[in-house]
């Protein structure tokens, strides 16, 4: 199915931290004492004026992680068959007795689990790309201190170490899903929506208070390959119907939007794009019901 392009969506964000931020970079502490014990995780970059700077960034990686394990406990808490237990090693595939290798793509994706079918595994490519976020603007940064306490004696048992942490900034960077169904968008859009209204942390000491951002939406552009008015379309209405049969792909696959009109911008595509963090908000949570519809459906 990644061989054709049914439909696509572009999604430009921007995260500002809430409260302070952490994403440790996996260097160890240096035993240079002006460097703090766990530092944020940089990068180098080429600014305006040609000198190559080092600059704190946010992996498309750390982002990925947290969207696809919160996706997966809203996943488990309707039922836990639809998201693997990777730290038991219940992967969806090997339990079903598949060989990655030897087994025809639309099988492989018709035996994986919902979360699989979305992020992708060891047998079949992801529907979801995450850049790097780099900043816009050059962020605030600042020290923390603490301490680790024996739970035993009361008495401090590792430290005092610091911290590394932004306190304000603007990372900005790009979300893209292609050949999704509607369900698959519904479920990214939930989990990024939980992430933006502060529900879902980021990075390291969460449960210490760190970690909490908001999303802001600054652009989603979407992309069809027939014509879409009134409706977004999921690849289960695009799709042929032979397609439709091998990989299971479900019925109805349409999401109704009042005002929602793509224009051809070529001989083949159709799209339709915003700049209002609002509306592309909107989207999403008209959206976000619709994968606890799919999932049922499909069993």
């Amino acid at each position: 199915m990644h061989g054709r392009l049914y439909n696509e969506l572009s999604l430009e964000i921007a995260i500002m931290p809430q409260t302070p931020l952490l994403i440790k970079s996996g260097q160890k502490a240096s035993i240079d004492p002006a460097l703090p014990d766990m530092q944020f995780v940089r990068t180098r970059r080429r600014l305006p004026n040609g000198e190559v700077s080092e600059v704190v960034y946010i992996p498309g990686s750390s982002l990925r992680g947290v969207v696809r394990a919160h996706a997966e406990r809203l996943l488990r808490t309707l039922d836990e068959k639809h998201a693997c237990y990777v730290e038991a090693k219940k992967f969806c595939l090997r339990q079903n007795g598949l060989k990655e290798d030897k087994e025809p793509a639309d099988r492989l994706y018709k035996e994986s689990c919902y979360a699989c079918k979305l992020f992708g595994n060891t047998g079949i490519a992801s529907r979801v790309q995450m850049s790097d976020l780099h900043p816009a603007i050059d962020p605030l940064r600042e020290s923390r201190f603490g301490v680790a306490i024996d739970r035993i004696t009361g008495a401090v048992a590792v430290g005092p170490f610091d911290l590394e942490v932004v306190t304000d900034a603007r990372f900005e960077g790009r979300i893209v899903l292609r050949n999704f169904t509607v369900g698959q968008l519904g479920l990214l859009g939930a989990a990024l929506l939980d992430i933006a209204d502060g529900l879902v942390a980021l990075g390291h000491a969460k449960s210490r208070g760190l970690g909490r951002v908001c999303i802001e939406f600054t652009r989603a552009e979407f992309r069809f390959c027939q014509p879409a008015d009134g409706k977004i379309p999921g690849v289960g209405e695009l799709a042929d119907q032979e397609l439709k049969r091998k990989y299971g792909l479900p019925d109805g696959d349409t999401l109704p939007i009042v005002g929602f009109q793509a224009a051809q911008r070529n001989a083949l595509y159709y799209q339709a794009s915003s700049d209002d963090n609002d509306q592309i908000r909107g989207w999403l949570s008209e959206a976000a019901p619709r994968w606890v519809q799919e999932v049922q459906r499909a069993g």
